[in-house]
């Protein structure tokens, strides 16, 4: 489910579904944590009714697990493997959807993406990660939206929350070392972002799907499943 427009109002189950997300995406919310109904209720001054149908859609994007016999919601445990296939998938969904932005954008869909890339810049220097988190999602889901197909889009929902739990965990249970933090300062995400809208701009597929799979593959994330041994021993052993 794609986050309503801003000219309208959320609908009540529209209001916890982002509600969750964006507590995943906050790296509030984490792998094994569980949500009850009745908590989120209250917490949202909402009835149950919405409340459920947020969380069944949820568990049926694969964001959630309801197991049985159990009254909560729980968040999915992560794994080595698990991890390597959503970042292939993420990276093989957006770097097609950035192919194709840069087939078919309009100019209006490009100022759409310079507009979210000023926000993400603003909030960067303000260190407001609260609004610059919610900017990089809005960007890499207009990425995917302008680029028009719409089973993409469907698959990409799941895997790009998925891929948050990830990137938040690690921030949370293993902070990067000072090696890594140095490796990291040369990874400017409002930086690459620019890159790839500049190649949708010029009307560049080529261009746009490296700069796509480019910025992916920067993240600390991805560097840690590149360095097996670590990774193996951050998740356990892969089950491969």
């Amino acid at each position: 489910m794609n986050r309503p427009p801003t000219d309208r109002p959320f609908q009540a189950f529209e209001i916890v579904f982002w509600h969750v997300l964006d507590l995943m995406s906050e790296g509030r919310l984490l792998p094994g944590d569980t949500l009850f109904e009745t908590a989120l209720s209250q917490e949202l001054g909402l009835s149950r009714t919405p409340v459920r149908e947020a969380l069944a859609r949820l568990v049926a994007e694969g964001l959630l697990e309801n197991p049985a016999g159990t009254r909560g919601y729980r968040v999915p445990e992560l794994s080595l493997e698990d991890m390597q296939q959503v970042f292939q998938a993420r990276e093989i969904l957006e770097s097609s959807a950035a192919a194709l932005a840069a087939e078919r954008a309009r100019k209006v869909e490009v100022e759409e993406l310079e507009a979210i890339h000023k926000r993400e810049v603003l909030f960067s220097e303000q260190q407001d990660r609260k609004g610059y988190c919610q900017a990089n999602v809005d960007f890499h889901f207009a990425v995917v939206r302008i680029g028009g197909n719409r089973y993409i889009e469907r698959a990409f929902r799941p895997v790009f929350w998925r891929s948050t739990l990830y990137v938040n965990y690690l921030a949370e249970f293993h902070p990067a070392s000072d090696e890594e933090l140095k490796a990291e300062s040369g990874h400017n995400s409002p930086a690459e972002h620019a890159a790839l809208i500049r190649a949708i701009a010029r009307r560049a597929p080529k261009a746009a799907a490296k700069a796509a799979a480019d910025h992916l593959r920067s993240t600390r994330a991805f560097r840690i499943l590149l360095d097996t041994e670590r990774a193996r021993h951050i998740f356990g052993r892969s089950k491969r």
